[in-house]
């Protein structure tokens, strides 16, 4: 008997042994991700165009982490899985924003758009949008998820964002018994937690949190400025310039402003047939090597600016004097040199150009001795009239 009844315990062992034991009350169906997104802005001079550069981007699981909020204990936990980005230009995993001369520059502030220290009056900013796809990325219970997102860049003339890391949480909740991710926030600390959801499941962040990264594109203006002096000097004649820009961003866009010169130069008698009917351009580009060179025509009074060269490129400006004598960098407010490095103020140089002749005084000194010789002669031979006129009546 004793037997059967440790067989039977041994039996009944067996088999509760071989029956799972029961999870439903406190497993999940496993969710998968949507997707969020985040903003990149390059800042600018108005009067500049978008240069090429890029800036690359690593999705890390951040760390658990608890936080107070409101007197309540709040966990956050480390991100799970492996999210990808793309972005809106190639629409592939390429970790990567990439901004282009012909991308869009916005001179005012766009709705929704949150861009650090944006001065309207003068500044604008490129702006290009990247995704966090979390569709291939599990969550198997509920909890707020945490990524840190590093931003990367080595551009010339491009101050990055202060703060390089941006924290994303994704919010995974419990609805009955089913998990769903209800939001993504991203934050500018991990010292930031929120309970509430912010944003909607592909949408994008609330006012109140971090929208992405935001860094400058330092550049100056170029001016250049003619002017002429001297009683020989002449005030139609055209001069031509050369202005060559080296180390500077390849494929960058510059605009000329031309307003304070003409588009064509003329042609009179003062300007030699070379310098003639010489256009203006009001755009240069940048080759592949950094290098752009340029002639303009000036006249007396005339100047142009070349806009939005990045600080550290240099320039050199050289003028043809033909056979006047010239001094650089003399005009008054126009004193910075013809040649040398783009820095962040703007640049105003220039050329004089002096033609001057000795008054030819000595010609009335030259004639005068004839002219006395002549009058005296004239007053010799009425003279000599007179006195035959007298002796004939004697």
């Amino acid at each position: 008997m004793k037997r059967k009844i440790t067989m039977a315990i041994m039996t009944a062992t067996m088999i509760m042994s071989a029956v799972p034991v029961c999870a439903a009350d406190n497993s999940y169906t496993g969710v998968n991700g949507g997707s969020a997104t985040f903003d990149k802005y390059l800042v600018m001079d108005q009067e500049a165009n978008v240069p090429n550069a890029s800036f690359t981007y690593t999705i890390a699981p951040g760390k658990a982490k608890n936080y107070d909020v409101d007197n309540k204990k709040v966990e956050v936990l480390a991100g799970v899985g492996t999210p990808t980005m793309t972005d809106e230009d190639t629409e592939t995993a390429g970790y990567q924003l990439v901004f282009k001369p012909e991308d869009t520059l916005n001179k005012t502030l766009q709705t929704g758009d949150q861009v650090k220290e944006f001065d309207s009056t003068k500044q604008g900013y490129a702006k290009k949008t990247s995704t966090v796809d979390f569709s291939k990325v599990t969550f198997t219970e509920p909890g707020i998820y945490r990524y840190v997102i590093t931003e990367t860049g080595t551009n010339q003339a491009v101050t990055n964002d202060a703060n390089d890391k941006r924290y994303l949480d994704v919010y995974v909740i419990d609805e009955n018994g089913t998990l769903k991710v209800s939001g993504y926030i991203l934050h500018a600390t991990d010292s930031e937690v929120g309970m509430e959801n912010l944003q909607g499941s592909d949408g994008k962040q609330e006012d109140s949190k971090s929208q992405g990264f935001t860094n400058t594109y330092d550049t100056s203006n170029l001016t250049f400025k003619k002017e002429v002096a001297g009683n020989q000097a002449s005030h139609d004649k055209y001069f031509e310039f050369t202005v060559e820009i080296k180390d500077a961003v390849p494929k960058t866009v510059y605009n000329v402003d031309i307003t304070g010169a003409t588009a064509t130069s003329g042609s009179n008698a003062a300007t030699i047939a070379a310098n003639a009917n010489k256009t203006n351009v009001t755009q240069l580009i940048v080759g592949d090597d950094g290098t752009v060179t340029q002639k303009f025509y000036l006249q007396h009074g005339q100047y142009i600016t070349i806009q939005g060269i990045a600080k550290g490129s240099t320039y050199t400006v050289t003028e043809n004097k033909e056979d006047y004598k010239s001094e650089a960098a003399e005009v008054e407010d126009y004193k910075d040199p013809t040649t040398g490095t783009v820095v962040s103020t703007d640049l105003k140089t220039s050329y004089r150009n002096t033609r001057a002749g000795a008054i030819p005084t000595g010609v009335i000194m030259t004639v005068a001795p004839f002219a006395a010789v002549t009058l005296l002669g004239a007053a010799g031979m009425v003279t000599i009239k007179m006195r035959k006129k007298e002796d004939d009546e004697e």
